[in-house]
């Protein structure tokens, strides 16, 4: 962090989402309470954001501009670009998605090309690898390169999900590509929670963007009861190729 007279300069050393909120947030207090009124935030180490995130800037924004200060991001990558314009769209407008189609139905017998089991072993310091990891595996398939970043990015906050809402008790994710889609399944062992297709959630300042965020990355959004044992399963599935046009 750097300081000159009221202009400071954060370095995030990872994305900026649930795991490293925490203490952006205590650094960013500390400054604006020792009368910063610019705030940097330099993204060269950031390639992700997620909802936490999102709210994080917001509310520090907001705050600095209560005293006429200043949040700016600096040295965003492309990807961060097309998060930022996504996302202010779910605080500056009640945004619904496009009325999309009904996903073409698998024919009966059609298996996944592969099927991948990500082992979430770690807390939520780790969901920027698994949101990584999930772009890799999504770089073997036709997808353009918005479609990767869109799919990792509601992977995450499934994940972000699971870990805020059932401390990360028996998490996994599942990714499974067919030759039109891609389906990830999250699964956490908490209370269990169920949202309707069409049922909207009210976001605070700090929480309830991740659903909306969901439905805007990817083609359906599925959050149900597992039936198996308590707890929550959320089911993304994005269009590939030819079925995406």
């Amino acid at each position: 962090m750097n300081e000159w007279n009221d202009i400071a300069v954060l370095v995030p050393v990872r994305d900026i989402d649930i795991a490293s909120v925490p203490l952006l947030r205590e650094q960013v207090d500390g400054l604006i309470d020792m009368g910063m009124r610019r705030i940097i935030i330099n993204c060269q180490n950031v390639a992700f954001i997620d909802s936490t995130g999102l709210a994080f800037l917001l509310a520090c924004a907001r705050r600095l501009a209560r005293g006429e200060g200043l949040l700016s991001l600096v040295n965003a990558s492309a990807n961060v670009i097309r998060f930022i314009q996504i996302a202010r769209l779910i605080d500056v407008l009640h945004v619904r998605p496009a009325q999309k189609t009904a996903l073409p139905v698998l024919s009966a017998g059609v298996l996944p090309k592969w099927n991948k089991t990500l082992s979430v072993t770690g807390g939520i310091e780790c969901l920027g690898a698994y949101r990584h990891r999930v772009s890799e595996l999504l770089a073997t398939l036709p997808m353009t390169a918005d479609a990767r970043f869109d799919t990792a990015l509601a992977a995450g906050e499934a994940l972000s999900n699971a870990f805020d809402h059932a401390g990360g008790v028996g998490c996994s994710m599942t990714v499974q590509a067919y030759p039109d889609r891609v389906v990830i399944e999250v699964r956490d062992g908490g209370a269990g929670f169920e949202l309707s297709a069409d049922q909207e959630i009210e976001a605070s300042e700090e929480r309830g963007r991740g659903i909306k965020l969901m439905r805007m990355l990817v083609d359906s959004v599925d959050v149900s009861r597992r039936r198996d044992v308590p707890g929550t399963c959320v089911r993304l599935v994005k269009l590939i190729g030819a079925a995406a046009a």
